[in-house]
């Protein structure tokens, strides 16, 4: 059968209109250089099997085409180098039938011998990719039709497998030159990488910088305006505000709290919207020696949620550029909800309401308050989340809430949530879900027992709640009638939104600052905060104006 879900039901009519969003130049209108200031490149390697953190997408994905792409205008997936694809009748696999016509920088044409060479490289041992397990979990095998047909058997039925394939969601499905690396040697490619984007790479000095040459001819995610791209690695946010001004750079990404300067200096400010949530969520409450402890008590989670004013936070911590949220990792172009339905829930459940609040933790035992242990960290991009934390705790502390605050390095946090949480269990942290259009893999690993943080229960220790939540995933990703998946996703929202054991804070943006004498306007991809796939669509100051 062919499917057309609500990922699929616009894919004809935009791929008539993706590529024709700005004007083709000619090799010769091709002018100037790009530069990007960033505050990281992540590992800074040119091989995808090799990052499995979200920088690639700012640097790697220049160079390197997806199987899936992006709807530029609403966010989440589109077409990519596969123009469409169909769901197999039996759900056992998913056929994908690719562009005509693209080539490698080297001049070899993009078969479908390279989606199964890609693919396949990324799920060995050696890649590092962030999904390359549940790659190999998910794949049965995958066959080559012809050039440009691949079909790819999964284990069990995967309805959610294309979005994994595009940047708006994982890197994993980013393509690699077959002949290209079998013949040079993987330790060649990785010093001179050849892809099919819109950028060539050209060199790539660790801990400085990389760089590009644009391509010269018609390319379908657009034919770069500019002519050369650097991305440089500035670490020191005020550094890459004084190069905007400067001129120096062109775009660099800055936090919240640079968003006044920036205005000041009369340069443009580029929020990119719905690209993450902060959240705070209880780890190990439903272990049985936390039974007695007061974050085990639906009430009192709640009644931590009502004490906040997010509205505030909003304002003054994000200086007015972040939004209300939905539930848990849930975004305004989330497949499978009824947003209408979840923006009303997320008004009238988040709303500020301290004297409600109070009362809950009476109705519970705790008129006067109690302990709470409040772990706060920021995730790398998002420092602000560390300012948002403290604000948090303040609102608590408003209604008794007695809150031991410790703050951690993100490195030194991540090692908490690993292996049995000993040091964390009972606790309660900051944490950040990110801007992607299919919930149900952020709920995995946020609530299924086998997920990283399995905050329902684990594989040795599954309450019922955590085992109602492990049936109810299996058979939503696996449902193949798009009502029913809807059905079974508000189900599943509905789950962790009454439990308040991870509970969104605010929805916040990308935020980034532009000097309009470098550059011309240009529009981000909801949800998706790095550039990597803008950088072709910018036209040259002189060509389109700002606001």
């Amino acid at each position: 059968m062919t499917h057309r879900g609500p990922f699929f039901g616009w894919l004809f009519s935009l791929l008539l209109t993706v590529f024709i969003w700005v004007p083709l130049p000619s090799a010769a209108d091709q002018e100037g250089t790009l530069v990007i200031a960033l505050d990281t490149l992540g590992g800074q390697t040119m091989d995808p099997i090799l990052e499995g953190r979200a920088p690639h997408a700012h640097y790697q994905a220049p160079v390197f085409d997806a199987l899936v792409g992006f709807n530029f205008e609403k966010g989440g997936i589109g077409p990519g180098v596969a123009e469409r694809w169909e769901l197999a009748d039996d759900g056992q696999s998913w056929t994908f039938y690719l562009q005509k016509g693209l080539k490698w920088h080297n001049g070899d044409s993009l078969t479908a011998h390279d989606v199964k060479f890609s693919l396949e490289r990324t799920m060995t041992k050696e890649s590092l990719a962030s999904r390359a397990s549940a790659l190999r979990r998910n794949v049965k095998k995958i066959e080559v039709i012809d050039d440009h047909t691949v079909q790819i058997f999964t284990n069990g039925v995967q309805v959610h497998f294309p979005a994994s394939m595009s940047r708006a969601v994982f890197q994993e499905g980013q393509l690699m030159p077959k002949k290209y690396i079998e013949k040079v040697g993987v330790k060649e490619f990785r010093k001179n990488p050849v892809g099919s984007g819109p950028w060539k790479f050209v060199r790539s000095v660790q801990g400085d910088r990389i760089e590009y040459e644009a391509v010269d001819h018609p390319h379908w995610r657009g034919k770069p305006n500019f002519k050369k791209l650097v991305i440089l690695l500035v670490p020191e946010e005020s550094t890459r505000v004084a190069m905007v001004r400067t001129g120096e750079a062109a775009i660099a990404s800055i936090s919240p709290e640079s968003l006044q300067e920036v205005e000041v200096a009369k340069l443009k400010v580029v929020s990119v919207p719905s690209t993450m949530q902060a959240v705070y969520q209880f780890w190990g409450a439903y272990r049985s020696e936390f039974a007695k402890s007061p974050i085990a008590d639906k009430r009192v989670r709640e009644a931590l949620s009502l004490a906040i004013d997010r509205q505030s936070i909003i304002d003054h911590v994000m200086y007015g550029q972040a939004s209300w949220p939905m539930p848990f990792a849930t975004f305004g172009y989330s497949s499978d909800i009824d947003t209408a339905r979840w923006q009303a829930w997320g008004k009238k459940a988040l709303r500020y309401d301290p004297a409600r609040a109070k009362q809950l933790l009476s109705e519970a035992g705790y008129p006067n308050g109690f302990d709470l242990n409040f772990a706060n960290t920021a995730l790398p991009g998002t420092p602000y989340m560390t300012q948002i934390g403290v604000a948090v705790a303040d609102f608590w502390n408003k209604i008794g809430v007695k809150v031991k605050i410790k703050h951690y390095e993100w490195g030194a946090f991540r090692l908490l949530y690993r292996g049995d949480q000993k040091k964390l269990a009972g606790h309660t942290s900051m944490f950040r879900t990110a801007g992607r259009p299919v919930a149900a893999a952020r709920y995995y690993g946020g609530f299924h027992s086998k997920g990283g943080h399995h905050l329902f229960g684990s594989k040795t220790d599954c309450p019922q709640r955590c085992q109602d939540f492990d049936n109810l995933h299996l058979s939503l990703v696996a449902e193949q009638d798009d009502a029913k998946r809807a059905q079974k996703t508000d189900k599943m929202l509905e789950m962790v939104a009454d439990s308040w054991m991870a509970v969104p804070i605010i929805e916040g943006k990308g935020y980034w600052a532009v000097n309009p004498k470098k550059v011309g306007h240009f529009k981000p991809i909801p949800g998706r905060h790095e550039f990597g796939d803008v950088f072709e669509r910018m036209p040259l100051p002189g060509q389109k104006a700002w606001p």
